[in-house]
């Protein structure tokens, strides 16, 4: 589909009118009005509507048919012609591959870096090119999640089972019929639930699945699927985690040696989602999602000498509906919308005769209501222009006395254009970020601070060969980070006066595609070099042993290279060999000042080396996946003191798998064993993880 494919021209002109001072204001007006005329009518009037996120076709057989295709590769797919770095794997590459949870298909890519506390269920974050968790943006279902508490999103809390896709960009989405907050992150993560449809003959189906595993793990999982073959299909999903990850580790103190356990570490999770697709018309489609999390468990804490006691709780739940619209008005015009609520609570516990009572009870609530809406132009062949607008209003209240009381509106703003002239595409985008806060001090006194900017980004691919599926790309992108309701207001740590992080990003690189190449099939490599530079850097400061502050410290540089690989060796019509790889090479140094004790050295929790690899043997058998993911040594604070040093490490995994297929219905077997070689470390400092352990998972569906 060539439009698909299509690429826009640049936003030149516009950028420069928007830096006049005296057109400055007219222009904001326009703005705000635009959103109101554009999203507000679209949104409001139909709260169920869902957006797809993808460019219309101009063939109307293409469009009718999107909602009922699935697209499976056999591979991990990478984009190739892509002006922008995107990495992707699809659910047959999951299953080949030997990934075992949306943190791990993630940690398999370049660029990077997982945080992990250990144990089924633990709390799992990803910062790319050493940006932080904070920069990457987190979508699933084309709608981007939030937390403004603490800014980071928990993988761990969203299931591999009913993931369709899932892919990373460093930088900016090559999309342009977006919303613009899905552009409004340094690097953003898109999952995909599955929307497969039912065959016209089929009514309903079913997924049954239960897994089990080391430290006593249980994992039931129940999908359904009503269809009246036509033009509505509605899904439900529930599942059910529990968890004792009481597993060993071994505790090294000078000379010392002994063998500890984990304790205070039980999980009992529940997710549940309700997902339907509606086709209104030719042309259109209404996708709902409707989504609750409980989370309860038990907290470890960090590893202390002689001490394994520990009463922590932690209760998270989180709810949200969201609706997603889209409509092609013509062969030309298209339009989209996106409705959503959001509500989320952690409770937290302790036990300790150092509080007040012997007991700590901290209760945290976040509140978000979003809506946006797109415009998409199509006005010669080759060429598309967007005008997307959104709004979200966040809150949080609590039950520390200190409690503020601080909500946000926010305001975003793209305007996008893509163009494709032979083997050039240039993708260019200004985003235009407006955010309203307001708190309540200690005193009684009420707060407020406004903060404003556009941002500029742009992209372009070229194929100089002909007959050779060789693409040179180069990007760039400017972004901020607005700082997170814990960095601003939290009691002795926020600090009001902080300002947004400024990024720049840079990022030129090469690829290579060819579908046969001696031995070889579906060869693709890439290979990506950036640079990134953060103003503003948001980093604690300690004012006493007991008081910390947020404070702006100034610049950090981040230069590395992203590297990866892809194939198959088909042996016969049965037998095939699938190898997948990346290598990421990070140096990111703080450069505030040469007479810091942190100047030039490596960022904490940074990586200099990490890659991963795996290698899978699909056969009429039994298939089998070896992978392995390695990283060097890190620091837990930026000055790289010798008693801050994490080692490296490396980690192998093996999976065994099978599926027999019946008529209309199948059976799927899956063991797997991890950390095969037992080999112990530490992501986060002080969070050792699990040594060897398995699992294995049943599955039928009909």
């Amino acid at each position: 589909m060539q439009i698909l494919d299509s690429p826009a021209t640049v936003i030149v002109r516009p950028i420069v009118f928007l830096t006049d001072n005296n057109f400055f204001t007219r222009m904001k007006r326009l703005l705000f009005a635009l959103t109101a005329a554009i999203a507000a009518p679209r949104l409001f009037a139909g709260a169920l509507f869902i957006y797809d996120g993808s460019l219309p076709s101009s063939s109307t057989e293409e469009v009718d048919t999107l909602p009922d295709v699935e697209v499976l590769s056999q591979k991990i797919d990478r984009s190739i012609s892509s002006s922008i770095p995107l990495y992707k794997i699809d659910r047959t590459g999951i299953l080949n591959h030997g990934i075992t949870d949306i943190s791990d298909a993630l940690k398999r890519l370049p660029g990077v870096n997982l945080r992990d506390y250990g144990g089924a269920g633990g709390l799992k974050t990803v910062s790319v090119r050493g940006l932080g968790a904070s920069h990457t943006g987190v979508s699933y279902d084309g709608v981007v999640l939030s937390d403004l508490r603490s800014g980071e999103i928990d993988l761990s809390r969203y299931s591999l089972n009913d993931v369709s896709s899932i892919s990373l960009t460093p930088g900016d989405p090559e999309e342009i019929f977006i919303p613009a907050r899905n552009a409004s992150s340094g690097a953003s993560i898109a999952i995909s639930s599955l929307q497969n449809p039912l065959p016209e003959d089929k009514k309903f189906s079913a997924d049954i699945r239960m897994k089990t595993g080391s430290f006593g793990l249980w994992h039931p999982y129940f999908r359904t699927i009503f269809s009246n073959a036509s033009n509505l299909s509605i899904s439900a999903m529930a599942e059910f985690t529990h968890a004792k990850n009481n597993y060993p580790f071994t505790l090294v103190n000078g000379d010392y040696i002994s063998k500890e356990k984990r304790e205070n570490s039980r999980m009992n999770s529940l997710h549940t989602e309700i997902n339907s697709i509606f086709i209104p018309g030719k042309g259109s489609s209404l996708n709902s999602k409707l989504y609750y999390y409980d989370n309860s468990r038990q907290l470890p804490g960090p590893v202390k000498y002689y001490v394994n006691e520990s009463h922590e709780k932690l209760h998270d739940r989180n709810f949200f509906f969201q609706s997603r619209y889209r409509n092609r008005l013509s062969s030309v015009v298209s339009i989209a919308a996106i409705a959503k609520f959001n509500w989320s609570s952690s409770r937290y516990s302790d036990k300790a005769e150092s509080y007040p009572n012997g007991f700590l009870d901290q209760y945290y609530i976040q509140r978000e209501v979003y809506s946006s809406g797109a415009l998409l132009i199509l006005p010669m062949t080759g060429l598309s222009l967007d005008y997307s607008a959104d709004w979200f209003f966040n809150n949080l209240s609590s039950n520390l006395p200190s409690d503020s009381r601080p909500y946000r509106h926010s305001v975003l703003q793209t305007f996008s254009a893509k163009y494709n002239i032979g083997p050039v595409t240039i993708l260019g985008r200004m985003l235009y970020s407006l955010y309203l806060d307001r708190w309540q001090e200690k005193t009684g006194k009420k707060g407020r601070k406004d903060f404003n900017r556009f941002s500029p980004s742009l992209a372009i691919s070229v194929s100089p060969f002909k007959n050779i599926p060789l693409y040179v790309r180069a990007s760039y992108k400017n972004i901020y980070r607005m700082p997170t309701f814990n960095e601003l207001y939290f009691d002795n740590y926020g600090s009001t006066s902080l300002q947004p992080e400024i990024t720049d990003q840079l990022n030129i690189g090469f690829t290579f595609s060819s579908p046969s190449l001696g031995v070889l099939e579906n060869l693709s490599a890439t290979i990506d070099g950036y640079y990134n530079s953060v103003r503003n850097k948001i980093v604690a400061i300690p004012y006493n042993l007991f008081k910390w502050t947020m404070t702006n410290l100034g610049k950090a540089r981040i230069f590395g290279l992203d590297i990866s690989l892809d194939s198959k060796f088909k042996i016969n019509t049965s037998h095939s060999i699938l190898f997948t790889a990346s290598y990421s090479y990070q140096r990111a140094q703080p450069r505030t000042s040469p007479d810091m004790l942190d100047w030039m050295k490596q960022i904490a929790y940074t990586p200099l080396n990490s890659g991963s690899a795996s290698i899978s043997w699909l056969n009429p058998w039994v298939s089998i996946a070896v992978h392995t993911t390695t990283v060097s040594a890190r620091y837990t604070t930026s000055s790289n003191l010798p008693s801050t040093r994490i080692a490296g490490y490396g980690e192998t995994g093996l999976a065994f798998f099978h599926t027999f297929s019946f008529h209309k219905s199948s059976l799927e077997l899956r063991a797997d064993i991890l950390n095969l070689f037992d080999k112990q470390y530490e992501v986060v400092a002080k969070y050792p993880m699990p040594g060897r352990n398995w699992t294995a998972s049943i599955r039928y569906s009909f």
